[in-house]
């Protein structure tokens, strides 16, 4: 019987260029849908992948670009959402201007300070409207701001309906001079003095300001309340509670607005006298005696009724505000002034003043500011809005003002947080993209490896290599196209999710669709990872000999790997590679980073540093993989202790037979998980030395601080007896000695050695000796001291220490200043016809201290000398007469409990309010809320970052799973045919994929660790504060529970694809 020829369909068989584009288009589509029906889990694996890729990118960029936005609400904390704030300048005329009121008002001022009369600032803002046009006045609103005294109505004693007869005065306007308003006012009177609680009362800040046209403007654009009524406050939530106020309250405020009546007086007073205008009439007694008749008249109590209570400053005032406003509305301000002050004839005008007239402020916000501060770049920023303000300075000339742009201001210090930002998150997309290409190209390898047989016989049936090369990328756009699509789209929710958690974290919302640059960059990702991925699986499609690819008796798992090189027949690309790396890596560090120095680019210096961390990473991992065996023998050892010592040999006979093909997947998670852990670690050490630098600088987590003059030790210490066992230790430090000196008329105070070659200046203060009792003793650094028991500051009070100081290592460096008897330095206080010189040894040398500026630096300027108590009296010449009189500047707390600081802080408040005190408490609480705000934001960040690619890596540990049991199911066939059950095959796969994934994570973990903990050293270098140790545990934990979850599902379903057959049927399964 004659054998059939074969006949070949020309249709059916691809030709090379013979064919047409259609139909060889036709085929490849078909043959990437055969793939897909073949192997559904791989294909989606591969779509979800670059999926992720895509939404990850789109989500990052998203933030990327609207990044500003978390900084600006940064900035808005401090500053206020005021781009512009227009103040009063008297001081700005001169006596060559006309003699206007304000000219005469500010004569008046300077004549009178030290009696304790009338300042006057204040803006017409009706003028500066007409000067600024439409436009911008649009933009603008006016804003009043005092101090006043305020009390609540007490309803004991003769007080029991003083709410009935406030409701009564409020409920009802009577005509201004009639016999009624008399009687309002004087019921309003009696009831400030006879229910008005005990004197002084408690200080808040009283802020008049015009609701509606700030909420147009954009000024506390999330502020809750309406425009009040005439009669209506808004005050801070802490503030009322703290005086026991609730909505509905009645309140009275004392206040002395003698600047608002001054001014007014001025400019009625000869319309109302009669009299010319004449500078000659406004002589000092004259003044005096119109003006102090005057105040007495405005010395009053307002009625007010509490609307609604302040939760926090909702961006209209600083946040340092949150606890003592009181806002009223801004066009009731003077009627509610001459209603309850009426008592002489020209108020009676002053009751329809127009309020725009005499404002304290003017707040401009730019219009479309969100849209301008949206720039990434601080630069650009700073253009568009000085140049704003530039054209208001233009337009304005000479008027008395002056300007501050406090929301820039605050930017300026962030500017390079949002560079960091903006880094960090680019540096995701980038391992995000290196981690789809390795994922994508460790697929198409497999796919190629497990279609070895039929990729052979297309080539035997005259498939050519251009073919075959376009059936791998066919391939692999069949699953990024769609991926590229549907990663768009799944980016809002998960912009959604990040606007919700922004939110709630820091209060900022972002839009949940992604910015055109975020499509735009998913489209290039999308496009650009099949090509790059592509490349070494078609490479090894090409490789294969026919004989190999068609031989189906032989596994294609090999543990041993041989390779012939025949000299001068190939070219050692690895190391070509590596040598063009390396040099244009020394390049770019040799040339960019000078550049960058000179330049002072820190975005460039950033870049840089980053670059060289990551290669340090990368190289890291790369060397690590050198003991991955030993690391996966350790997990065998350590993990598989309970497993037979024949599963363990199993176990490591599979990670040898596998390691090439597992080498892609561990490389992922290790880069994965380094990474991660790199910037984890790196942002923690960050977040932690920013709390650690606040408490240095402090020394005590609450302290008091004068403001405008110092504290009276005398009676804080009294109120500290009071607290008793609340408070375990305190301590005091003196103004500096150059500040307290010039107000007593000397120029400055400076350090010098005995040739007064070289100058310092310092601040020198006085301390209390237990000022090293705080127990934040971590912080002190000592290079040099006297030999003895005493810790530093105690030393100053012995008789050695009277004559001595604490200097800081920097200083002694300089002035070559040494702990020895004859190594003296010289302390000057100077002025221009008598200078004070103290002759001064060195106690100790300090490098960091609690409470104090000391450093090793150079650069570090103004640092602290140190003296005690009794000497800081000698070096101001004796002038010092008591104890009372120390200028304490700082008075520093500490708590005996964090349960009781509520207690000392409301004790020390009340006692501040009550007393008029200028003082401000800071509560290291109230840190930690931002704190906690940036450490939420990093959480929100890496959580994301972190399923990411474990999703990533776990994809490409399913693939390389299910192609390491299909190559071997030969031996698979084997072990079920001696009678190995098929659990306890799949347990020795589930351990394999558990140790690889295990031990690879260990690497990447320590890699990250190590490279995190470079970080912080470098950082200790600039804030000379001890090393932050910052392990990251629960990462560990989270490691072992994950690679536990993902070795059972990498390995459950192929192991169920293969070892439901039948032995006979494994063992021909190609």
């Amino acid at each position: 019987m004659q054998p059939q020829t074969i006949q070949r369909k020309d249709s059916m068989v691809p030709q090379g260029t013979s064919m047409s584009i259609c139909s060889s288009l036709l085929f490849m589509i078909g043959q990437s849908w055969y793939e897909l029906k073949r192997r559904p889990c791989g294909y989606c694996v591969s779509f979800f992948s670059v999926l992720i890729v895509v939404a990850a990118s789109a989500v990052s960029q998203s933030i990327i670009d609207r990044a500003p936005l978390i900084f600006l609400k940064s900035a808005e904390g401090p500053a206020g959402q005021s781009d512009i704030v227009l103040t009063a300048n008297p001081n700005y005329l001169s006596e060559e201007h006309e003699k206007s009121p304000q000219y005469l008002m500010s004569i008046y001022s300077n004549t009178a300070r030290q009696q304790g009369y009338l300042i006057v600032d204040f803006l017409n803002f009706t003028r500066v409207k007409e000067v600024l046009g439409p436009e911008r006045a649009n933009q603008a609103s006016p804003r009043i701001e005092q101090q006043v005294n305020f009390t609540y109505l007490q309803k004991t004693g003769d007080c029991e309906n003083s709410v009935n007869k406030a409701q009564q005065l409020l409920s009802k306007r009577q005509e201004f001079g009639s016999e009624a308003h008399f009687n309002d006012l004087r019921d309003g009177q009696q009831l400030g003095q006879k229910c008005g609680g005990s004197q002084p009362h408690p200080t808040a800040k009283f802020v008049a300001i015009d609701s509606k046209k700030e909420k147009e403007i954009g000024l506390g654009w999330e502020y809750p309340f309406n425009e009040l009524k005439e009669t209506e406050v808004i005050m801070s939530r802490k503030l009322a509670e703290t005086y026991r106020l609730k909505v509905g309250d009645y309140m009275l405020i004392y206040g002395e607005f003698y600047d608002f009546y001054g001014s007014y007086y001025i400019e009625n007073y000869f319309e109302q006298q009669g009299r010319q205008f004449n500078l000659t009439n406004y002589n000092d007694t004259f003044l005096n005696l119109e003006f102090g008749e005057l105040k007495k008249a405005t010395q009053r109590f307002y009625l007010y009724q509490v609307k609604g209570l302040l939760d926090s400053t909702y961006g209209k005032f600083p946040d340092g505000d949150a606890d003592k406003l009181i806002i009223v509305e801004h066009k009731h301000f003077f009627n509610n002034l001459a209603y309850w002050s009426w008592d002489k004839p020209f108020l009676k005008a002053m009751y329809t003043a127009n309020p725009e007239d005499f404002v304290d402020e003017i707040r401009i916000n730019i219009p479309d500011r969100f849209n301008i501060y949206m720039d990434s770049n601080y630069e650009n920023i700073q253009g568009k809005i000085t140049k704003y303000a530039s054209n208001i300075r233009r337009d304005l000339g000479v008027y008395p003002c002056n300007m501050d742009l406090p929301v820039l201001q605050q930017l300026y210090d962030s500017r390079f947080g949002q560079l960091f930002l903006g880094i960090i998150l680019n540096m995701i997309i980038v391992i995000l993209f290196l981690l789809s290409v390795l994922l994508l190209y460790t697929l198409l390898l497999i796919s190629v490896e497990t279609k070895t047989y039929d990729l052979g016989v297309l080539r035997v049936l005259g498939f050519n290599k251009l073919g075959v090369v376009f059936i791998v990328l066919t391939q692999a756009l069949s699953y990024v196209l769609p991926a590229i699509v549907a990663g768009i789209i799944l980016s809002i929710p998960f912009l959604l999710y990040a606007s919700s958690a922004l939110k709630a974290s820091i209060g900022v919302e972002i839009e949940a669709t992604p910015t055109t640059n975020a499509v735009f960059m998913s489209l290039g990702l999308g496009l650009l990872i099949p090509l790059l991925s592509s490349y070494v699986p078609i490479k090894e499609a090409l490789s294969k000999q026919l004989s190999f690819a068609l031989d189906i008796n032989r596994s294609k798992s090999t543990a041993v790997k041989i390779e012939v090189d025949l000299e001068g027949k190939s070219l050692p690309w690895g190391r070509i590679q590596f040598a063009v790396i390396a040099s244009l890596f020394g390049i770019c560090v040799y040339y960019f980073l000078p550049l960058a120095l000179l330049s002072f680019n820190i975005g460039l210096l950033l870049s840089i540093f980053f670059f060289i961390l990551c290669g340090m990473l990368l190289g890291l991992v790369i060397f690590a993989f050198n003991i991955q065996y030993l690391a996966e023998r350790f997990t065998v050892y350590i993990f598989l202790f309970w497993a037979s010592s024949a599963k363990k040999t199993m176990v490591l006979k599979n990670l040898a037979a596998h390691r090439i093909k597992n080498r892609r997947t561990a490389l992922m998670y290790a880069l994965s998980i380094a990474f991660v852990i790199f910037i984890f670690v790196g942002m923690s050490v960050q977040i932690e030395n920013q709390a650690t630098l606040t408490l240095q600088q402090h020394g005590c987590k609450l302290e008091i601080t004068g403001s405008n003059g110092y504290l009276s030790p005398f009676e804080f210490e009294n109120i500290i007896s009071q607290l008793g066992s609340n408070i375990t230790s305190f301590a005091w430090v003196t103004d500096s000695l150059d500040s307290y000196m010039q107000k007593l008329g000397f120029s400055t105070a400076y350090m010098t050695h005995l040739g007064q070659v070289y100058q310092l200046r310092p601040k020198i203060v006085g301390v209390s000796h237990t000022l090293f009792d705080m127990g934040y003793n971590q912080f002190l650094k000592v290079e040099d001291q006297i030999n003895s028991k005493l810790n530093p500051v105690e030393q100053l009070y012995t008789s050695r220490g009277s004559q001595s100081a604490m200097i800081g290592t920097s200083y002694a460096d300089q002035l070559n200043i040494k702990i020895d008897i004859d190594s003296t330095f010289l302390l000057i206080v100077y002025n221009n016809t008598f200078s004070q010189y103290h002759q001064m040894r060195a106690s100790s040398i300090i490098t960091s201290a609690p409470a104090l500026k000391f450093s090793s630096l150079p650069s570090v300027q103004e640092q602290n000398v140190v003296v005690s108590l009794p000497t800081f009296r000698r070096l101001c010449g004796n002038l010092i007469d008591a104890v009372e009189n120390y200028p304490m500047k700082r008075l520093l707390i500490s708590v005996s409990s964090s349960g009781n600081i509520d207690t000392v802080y409301g004790y020390f408040k009340k006692y501040i309010d009550a007393k008029g005190i200028s003082a401000r408490i800071w509560d290291y609480r109230d840190y930690e809320t931002s704190i906690k705000q940036s450490q939420n934001l990093i959480q929100i960040i890496f959580s994301f970052l972190t399923g990411v690619v474990m999703v990533l890596s776990f994809f490409s540990l399913v693939t390389s799973m299910s192609a390491n049991m299909l190559e071997q199911v030969k031996e698979i066939s084997v072990l079920r045919a001696i009678g190995n059950t098929k659990m306890s095959i799949t347990i020795v796969y589930i351990m394999e994929a558990f140790t690889l994934v295990f031990s690879s994570s260990f690497i990447g973990l320590m890699v990250g660790f190590v490279i995190g903990q470079s970080m912080a050293l470098q950082q200790t270098l600039f804030t000379q504060l001890p090393l932050i140790f910052v392990f990251p545990w629960q990462m560990l934990i989270i490691i072992i529970i994950i690679a536990m979850i993902a070795a059972i599902i990498s390995v459950v379903t192929p192991s169920l694809q293969i070892l439901s057959k039948e032995i006979a049927q494994i063992m021909r399964m190609i």
